[in-house]
């Protein structure tokens, strides 16, 4: 029997052939498609680098502060400079060297600062009125007579009156109003009279307002009870 080299030829042919038929079924790795995971969910990876993030941050500023804390600090150097006066005088005398008259003001500071009495007496009526100073007593109707003081003590005029000053005002009315609003609020100068006393301290003028008691004891308890109450007040 003959062997035809053709049949050969064809044969391998057709193996070759199956073979690559075979190859073409298999799936080639690199042409398959990626596989994506679904997009969703929170990622801790980013919580991990903003941890990370802080934590190096911070240990950067405590280094630094650690770093410099204990450095000294720059010590001062007198370089025996003098502090230059400015040009003209330091203090002027001002325009109005009395200052400004505030209503309210008391006088009593300023007598004591004097050397005087801080207790005065209503002059008697035999005196002149051009030897003591002028001052205007007032009564509970409203009405007045002008009579003398001295800077004498006891403060007790002929009939034996004792005055308690409460305070000394700028202006006459101020006064007034004041009594108005001290004999509501002290009981103890319910029933009491009155009076407003010009004066001039210092050149600045003041009216004095005192409540007329009748004898001395009875000023004390009256300026006692004021004190008690929350107030202000002395025997003149």
């Amino acid at each position: 029997m003959e062997h035809d080299p053709g049949e050969g030829v064809g044969n391998s042919w057709a193996e070759e052939e199956q073979l690559a038929l075979a190859d073409e079924d298999e799936d080639l790795p690199w042409l398959e498609a990626d596989e994506y995971e679904e997009e969703g969910g929170f990622d801790w990876r980013l919580v991990t680098y903003a941890l990370l993030g802080l934590a190096v941050v911070g240990a950067a500023l405590a280094a630094l502060w650690f770093g410099l804390r204990d450095r000294p600090d720059a010590e001062l150097v007198a370089d025996g400079s003098t502090i230059e006066a400015p040009e003209g005088a330091y203090k002027q005398r001002p325009d109005d060297p009395g200052g400004t008259e505030v209503a309210g003001t008391g006088d009593q500071a300023f007598e004591v600062a004097e050397g005087e009495s801080t207790r005065s007496r209503i002059a008697d009526n035999d005196q002149t009125a051009s030897a003591a100073r002028p001052t205007i007593d007032r009564n509970q109707n409203g009405s007045s007579s002008e009579s003398g003081s001295t800077d004498a003590a006891p403060a007790a005029d002929s009939s034996g009156a004792v005055y308690v000053q409460i305070g000394a005002f700028g202006s006459e009315s101020d006064a007034e109003t004041a009594w108005n609003s001290a004999s509501g609020r002290y009981s103890a100068l319910s029933g009491l009279r009155h009076r407003v006393v010009e004066a001039d301290v210092n050149g600045a003028k003041v009216y004095r307002l005192q409540a007329i008691a009748g004898n001395r004891s009875s000023a004390d308890a009256t300026c006692r009870a004021i004190r008690n109450a929350g107030g202000d007040c002395y025997i003149r």
